[in-house]
């Protein structure tokens, strides 16, 4: 079990692509990448959302299972 906080201002759910290969989730393959643009206006370094994992989420006593756009968050 890992700890989280999450709020990056996303409109949508994402995981950080060095997170996922620490924990060796398993990924899987979106069909059409999505364009990913950084708040900026920039494309973000990876260009485009080509992944996604399955993860349940365990807030309390409230389960969910989410799926994440696996991205890589500019530094």
């Amino acid at each position: 079990m890992i700890d989280a906080l999450l709020d990056s201002g996303c409109t949508g759910s994402c995981i950080d692509s060095r997170f996922v290969e620490e924990q060796g989730y398993e990924r899987q393959r979106i069909p059409r990448p999505i364009p990913v643009y950084n708040a900026d206006g920039t494309f973000n370094r990876d260009e485009s959302i080509k992944e996604f994992i399955k993860l349940l989420v365990e807030i309390n006593d409230h389960d969910e299972r989410l799926q994440l756009a696996v991205v890589m968050h500019q530094s």
